[in-house]
This record gives structure tokens, sequence and C-alpha cells, in this order.
């Protein structure tokens, strides 16, 4: 083997500056050093600077002896190369390592020798490098054959150079009977045409399909049955053509458990359905009785009557607008009090048609939860039903506002009146009627924070939470 001259300063320097694990060295005709790398320099043990210029024979006088007709035999055209030369490492003294040199005529372009180019190898480091190498890939190939998953090397074509022993498992055979044969065989045939097309899409662009990317498929078993499969795909750094590892994942009871737990939640849906269903029906049933007995009632028990008769109506329609959105977490709270005004409209048709209830609530993004609306509904229905027996006493006309809005995680419930007011030092938090006694108590359930509105007329605030 001969090396060409080479002119060009800026590659030489490129290579002798570079970390190849080579010693490199430029010799001229008289045999001084006129390069030479640091790989090469602590081969000699000795130092880079002071060895550029000086002789072989300067810098290497014990092995010059050998050396010398060596290299006189390059200056005459003679490559010389495979020398096996053991040397004292300069750091470790009483330890060697074995070195492969090399020795080359270095040629003008008119064919004349101008040089020497030295190369040495170390073999003890390379051999080093070759057992770690070696180990790495001991552990690795353990790990894709101790890999819970199964798991296959794919190449550009689809063959399959490598198969752990879980992907035979998968696939009810021997590792070795995929080793060679084209991915599509696990594949339903019907799938075949299809995945090649997209496995050449892929392979122009391969990119990393990790666990939560995977693909779900249906895979095709030696013995001809199918099982559901999720497969992610790792490219694997610097193979050109690319090569794809391939982690394939049977599904079979994931899906079934998967199955089971939708089935149990439509039991579970349909057995809350039914039980909203049943205690909404008797909850009308109870309300229609109040209403009977408080058309033959008088006075006081009348209207105790008609009351207890629009609580028990709150209560059922909440569970009737549950059971009609099959949505047990909440309801959204603006249509839900559009209906209660409605309710207490139709309850009170003597007082409603006196007295106007307007309402300000959002038509949806206001979602309160399920054990919050039976008593937010039940502290509407009483601010209301007491507006409208004790606000306008005198008066032939009113007006009560039902309003609610979202703060953050806020709702923020308004139920007031423009009547005639509160009497001078009445605290509604210190009444002993039942209404407001009633009123705060529900509060207290939903953890509302409760403040009276300023006049003209009688208003109440409640501030509670709700999830967003």
């Amino acid at each position: 083997m001969e090396a060409d001259a080479i002119e060009d300063s800026a590659v030489l320097d490129a290579l002798f500056s570079s970390d190849l694990g080579l010693g490199l060295a430029v010799l001229d005709r008289d045999l001084r050093y006129r390069r030479m790398n640091s790989t090469l320099a602590a081969f000699n043990g000795v130092d880079l600077d002071a060895a550029i210029g000086r002789k072989v024979s300067e810098v290497l006088p014990a092995a010059y002896a050998e050396l010398g007709p060596l290299l006189d035999k390059v200056l005459a055209g003679e490559a010389q190369e495979g020398f096996r030369v053991m040397v004292e490492v300069p750091s470790l003294p009483g330890q060697s390592s074995e070195w492969r040199a090399s020795y080359l005529p270095i040629r003008a372009r008119d064919g004349t020798v101008g040089g020497v180019l030295v190369k040495a190898l170390n073999m003890t480091l390379q051999q080093a490098h070759q057992r770690a190498l070696a180990a790495s890939e001991a552990r690795l190939r353990s790990l894709f054959e101790q890999a819970p998953e199964g798991m296959t090397l794919v190449d550009a074509e689809g063959r399959m150079l490598l198969v752990n022993r879980n992907m035979g498992e998968l696939f009810a055979c021997e590792p070795e009977q995929l080793l060679g044969q084209h991915v599509n065989m696990l594949l339903p045939e019907a799938r075949r045409s299809t995945h090649r097309m997209e496995m050449g899409r892929y392979l122009q662009a391969p990119t990393k399909r990790v666990m939560a990317e995977r693909r779900k498929l249906t895979a095709l078993r030696l013995d001809g049955s199918e099982f559901p499969v999720e497969v992610a795909l790792s490219p694997i750094p610097g193979r050109d053509p690319p090569e794809i590892l391939a982690t394939v994942v049977d599904i079979t009871e994931r899906l079934a458990a998967q199955a089971a737990m939708e089935a149990s939640l439509r039991e579970k849906t349909l057995l809350l359905n039914e039980v909203h269903h049943r205690v909404k029906n008797n909850l009308q049933i109870v309300a229609s009785l109040l209403d009977i007995h408080s058309r033959s009632a008088e006075g006081a028990a009348r209207e105790v009557l008609r009351d207890s008769r629009s609580r028990v109506g709150v209560i059922a329609m909440t569970h009737q607008l549950l059971y009609e959105g099959s949505n047990f977490s909440g309801l959204e709270f603006g249509p839900y009090l559009g209906k209660l005004v409605q309710l207490l409209k139709q309850t009170y048709v003597r007082e409603a048609t006196s007295v106007e209830l307007q309402l300000d609530v959002p038509a949806q993004g206001m979602r309160v939860e399920t054990h919050k609306t039976v008593p937010s509904g039940l502290i509407v229905n009483e601010l209301v039903v007491n507006s409208y027996k004790h606000a306008f006493a005198g008066r032939n006309s009113g007006c009560i506002r039902v309003s609610a809005r979202r703060e953050g995680s806020q709702a923020v419930l308004e139920v007031g009146d423009d009547g005639v007011g509160l009497p001078v030092g009445f605290v509604p938090m210190n009444s002993r009627s039942m209404g407001y006694q009633l009123v705060f108590m529900l509060a207290q359930q939903i953890g509302a924070e409760v403040e009276v509105l300023p006049g003209p007329g009688t208003g109440l605030r409640f501030t509670f939470p709700i999830d967003d």
C-alpha cells in the first residue's frame, strides 16, 4: 500500500488534530519528524513539540537500530506494513501495550518518494474497546431477550433481523421461525397491502412512536388465530438504510377488562337512572297528594300544604333532570334555575299574576355538583315563596329577581325583591322563622357565604364553590 502526496495543509491539519485512536507522523527524506499527532507521541513516550524537526535517530535512539533499515526501504519506495510492536506504557511503568505499525512512502506528483507516513494502531486499546463493545452488546442482547414484551428488529425491506423469545410466544412459534421473514406474515391477509404502503411512508421519515402513541392492530399467529396488539416503533440511530425496533404487546386481557368495566359502568348508569326515575315518581305522587289535600284545606293548613308541595316538587324536579341528562355528576345551573322558576310560577299561580319573577342566569358553563343542586334549589324556593307571601303586602305589583353567575371557581346566587323590605333591626341570620332557618341550614350544606343585599326590598347573596 502506498500513500498519495497530500498538498492541502488544511486537510492534513484536520487529520492530525482529530481523535482517531491512530498514531500518525510524517517524516521527510532526512527522517525528521515534520508532523506528529498526540497519539503517536504518547506511543513513543516523547514530548510532541520537542519531537518536531528532530530525526528519528534522536527521538527513538533505542529503536533506531531496527527502524533505520526499515525506513530506508520505505524511502526506496517499498511499503512496510503490519509490524507488531510491544511498547511500555509511559504513564504505567512495567505495563506494555501492543501496537501494529505501518510505514508508507509519500509520493510527489512526479512519482518520487518525498517522505514517510507512519501509522500506529494501539491493538491493546482496540481489543479493550472490542471487549467492552462485546460486553455491551451482550447486555443489550440479554435485555432484548428478557424484555417482557415481544420485540423484533426490522430492516428497510420489512424483514425481521432479530426476534426475542416473547415475540415467539406471542405468535405461537419459535423465534427462529420468524427470522428473515417479512413482518407482513404477522398480519391478516386483508391488512397486508395497506401495511406495505404505510410502512413505505413511515420509512421515508422514521420517527419514534412512544408507548402513549402505540398503534392498535390485529395480529395473526402462525396457527392462524388473530389477536389485538399495540405496536411501538423506535428507529435505530445511525443506520442507513434504516432499521426499526418494533415492540409488540398483546392487549387481549386489557380490552376484556376495559369491556367489562364499560359494561359495569353501563349497568350502574342504568341503575342510577332507575333510582332517579323511581325517586322522582314517588316524590311526584307525594306532591300530588299534598296538592289534593291543600285544595280541601283552609287558612294556615292550606299554606303549609302548598309550601310542602313546593319543596317536594323542587326535589322531584332535580331527580327528573338528572334522569333525563344521564350525567349524575351535576347539572347546568342556569337551565336548572329556569325550570325551578317555571315550577314556582305554576305552584303560586295567584301570586305570579301580579308579581313579576325575573331570571338572569347563564345558559351553560356553570355546572353545579349533584349534592349541591337540591340544597341550592330549595334556597331559591324558600326565598321566592317568602317574597310572594310577605314582600308586597298592600301592593298589587312587584318584582322578584333570581340571578346566578360564575366568578372563577365560585358560584354567586342572588335572590331578592323590590318589596317593603325587612323590619328595622331584623337580621335574617338570627331569625327563628322556619323558612330562614331552613335557608341558612341549606347554605351551610353547600359551603356558602351569605350576605344581605342592600335595599330597596329584601335580598340575599350566596357564594359557594363549584367544580371547574
